[in-house]
């Protein structure tokens, strides 16, 4: 007979859980857009941009969240950003990818565009075959469960992407009709 959960256990985790997202939206809050935030907003619709930005990008982006727990790149670029934690897909190892991301209410939206080129992202299937993830949000890491999303909901949640970064609009007609994978991470601890 499998022993009941301790309910002191689950309240102490729902405790420590809740503190951990208030910490995310303080950090959040202190996130502000900036001349940088317009001039990238105003870019990001070129091709030209996401070309340049595509080789350049993952290289440097992972690297410059980790200067002072993500405050360095939020102050810089003025766009939420975080770093999402996977396993890779085939190999098994630790991956890691710097993203845009959006809220709905405590789970983390990621959208995969992959710079509008007509493949998805490798995060993606890495969340397709182990949707066991983490996402670390300036200083905090939230445990989560990446599920992909409907066709409803993508409809519903992808305004708001484009809200924060017009070139997603761009991305997706370069994207040759290939829908981008979108998935929400409800964290777990």
């Amino acid at each position: 007979m499998a022993d009941a959960p301790d309910p002191q256990r689950t309240d102490d985790a729902s405790r420590a859980l809740a503190a951990k997202l208030a910490r995310i939206a303080a950090f959040e809050a202190r996130t502000r857009a900036n001349p940088l935030t317009k001039v990238t907003r105003h870019l990001s619709r070129t091709a030209w941009f996401a070309a340049v930005y595509r080789r350049i990008g993952p290289r440097v982006d992972p690297a410059f969240m980790k200067i002072r727990d993500g405050r360095a790149m939020a102050a810089f670029y003025g766009f939420p950003f975080c770093t999402l934690h996977t396993t890779g897909a085939k190999s098994g190892q630790p991956r890691e990818s710097a993203l845009l991301y959006i809220r709905d209410g405590d789970d983390v939206m990621l959208l995969g565009t992959n710079f509008g080129q007509p493949k998805h992202p490798a995060w993606t299937a890495n969340l397709l075959a182990n949707p066991d993830a983490a996402v670390t949000i300036g200083p905090e890491t939230l445990q989560a469960r990446a599920q992909l999303v409907d066709d409803t909901e993508w409809q519903q949640q992808f305004p708001r992407f484009v809200a924060i970064y017009p070139g997603y609009d761009g991305y997706i007609e370069r994207r040759g009709g290939l829908a981008p994978r979108m998935f929400r991470l409800v964290p777990t601890g």
